[in-house]
């Protein structure tokens, strides 16, 4: 086996260079095959470090409002997911409920969404419905009490037996209790569809609406129909049924619109694209701060 003597000799990969051969493998930095080459090579530049990583903010994302959701005349609402790390864009207002920001929208597309139009206080929306229960009171009086009336002659034995016995569990359910009760409820709930629906079809107002200058208004470029007020009233009205659990859910579903944005609507808007407006509003200077 021939070894090779160390010495520069020509780069077998650059017959243009000479590099220096230790006598094992190719070292230092390679010089012109014309020019004289000094005693030792010149060692080769270390690699440089790569930079360290900066940190990114995540890069939001836009979405559009599927067809059947869209909201206002033109082009569907940008909708900016909120991701961990995101700060809001600007010109943007948050989509928020009960505090919690999940999204954001551009000014732009509410002020069109809304047109003009001024949304109702939660306090209004509040004394409204306060005036539309007494409303359904007097109602179920005149029309629902005569059912009531042989409830309460059925159930009155019955709770005075309870009370006085030193075993509830002993005492006898009477067996037309049952029927009374849903009989009354399917009164009651039937009196109330009968308030509440037709009269927000017609004019968006009940009563208690009329009384404090506020109406129910679509967001979609549609006007309001039977299913889409048929599914409102029932999220707020058939969980009723449900007692106490669905009483909780009817309270929640009530003060959601104290913190929700930017619509300020209950969760029984949500669905059916709804909001609460003051009555006039639609003339209104449509520039005019839509959250105010």
């Amino acid at each position: 086996m021939t070894t090779i003597e160390p010495g520069w000799y020509p780069d077998p990969a650059d017959p243009a260079t000479q590099r220096y051969w230790d006598g094992g493998a190719w070292v230092g930095k390679p010089v012109p095959a014309d020019a004289e080459p000094p005693a030792e090579p010149e060692p080769v530049d270390p690699e440089p470090e790569p930079l360290p990583a900066r940190p990114s903010t995540p890069d939001p994302v836009v979405q559009t409002l599927p067809a059947d959701r869209r909201y206002g005349d033109g082009p569907p609402p940008r909708v900016i997911q909120r991701v961990p790390g995101a700060v809001q864009p600007p010109d943007t207002i948050p989509i928020r409920s009960l505090g919690v920001t999940v999204g954001w929208i551009t000014r732009g597309d509410v002020s069109r969404i809304l047109g003009g139009r001024v949304l109702a206080h939660p306090g209004q929306r509040f004394v409204a419905r306060l005036v539309d229960l007494l409303c359904m009171l007097a109602l179920n009086a005149v029309v629902n009490g005569y059912f009531i009336y042989q409830t309460m002659q059925t159930f009155w034995p019955y709770f005075l037996d309870a009370v006085a016995a030193t075993n509830p569990e002993d005492v006898e359910v009477p067996s037309r209790l049952s029927d009374q009760l849903w009989v009354v409820l399917l009164i009651a709930l039937g009196l109330w569809f009968a308030y509440e629906v037709p009269a927000t079809l017609n004019t968006g107002q009940t009563l208690g609406k009329k009384l404090m200058g506020i109406k129910v208004v679509s967001l979609a470029p549609v006007n309001l129909g039977w299913g889409r007020l048929l599914l409102r009233w029932s999220y707020f009205a058939l969980p009723l049924i449900c007692f106490p659990f669905g009483a909780v859910l009817w309270i929640l579903d009530g003060i959601w619109c104290i913190r929700d944005q930017p619509f300020r609507q209950c969760l029984h808007d949500k669905s059916p694209g709804t909001a609460v407006v003051e009555v006039g509003s639609e003339k209104a200077d449509p520039d005019k701060e839509p959250s105010r």
